[in-house]
């Protein structure tokens, strides 16, 4: 189940959203520019970052995880003798790593698209494709939005419930 109340939830959504909005700036110059001699469409990468904060997100929480206090019962009819393990210590890089703030990192890369072919005036904007792709990346900020929406209702329903 999704946790709606997630603050890495809305952290992770807005980056997306973040990207996403760069990439539809750059298809928009990329269409406005079709004409222009020896324009170089331009691109916008940020899903491999986003990919890499989620993971060292996961890596967080499991360091976590694994080095809280763990409480077991001592006996099985017993459950309310309970008794902490130890964790243990962390390492200097362990501790660096969980204080890090992953999100602030974060920064969509505009780059210059040099691998499509030009036409005879140096310009390599393909109409056809930068509208499907301003489609593709209209669709992802929908979903996203949406999603960030129902994060928003949850809390709304929480609070309404108090």
């Amino acid at each position: 189940m999704v946790d709606l109340l997630s603050t890495r939830t809305m952290n992770i959504t807005k980056l997306g959203l973040d990207g996403l909005m760069e990439r539809q700036n750059a298809i928009s110059a990329n269409i406005a520019n079709v004409m222009t001699p020896n324009y170089q469409r331009k691109e916008v990468a940020f899903e491999s970052q986003l990919a890499e904060i989620i993971e060292n997100d996961n890596l967080k929480n499991y360091i976590k995880g694994q080095n809280s206090i763990k409480y077991t019962p001592q006996t099985v009819d017993d459950f309310m003798a309970i008794t902490p393990s130890s964790p243990r210590q962390l390492t200097i890089q362990e501790k660096n790593f969980l204080q890090s703030d992953l999100y602030r990192k974060y920064n969509p890369q505009i780059m210059d698209d040099v691998f499509s072919g030009t036409d005879p005036q140096g310009n390599n904007v393909e109409l056809e494709k930068e509208m499907m792709d301003l489609t593709k990346a209209g669709t992802k900020y929908v979903i996203l939005s949406n999603l960030e929406k129902r994060s928003f209702e949850g809390l709304s329903e929480v609070l309404k419930s108090q």
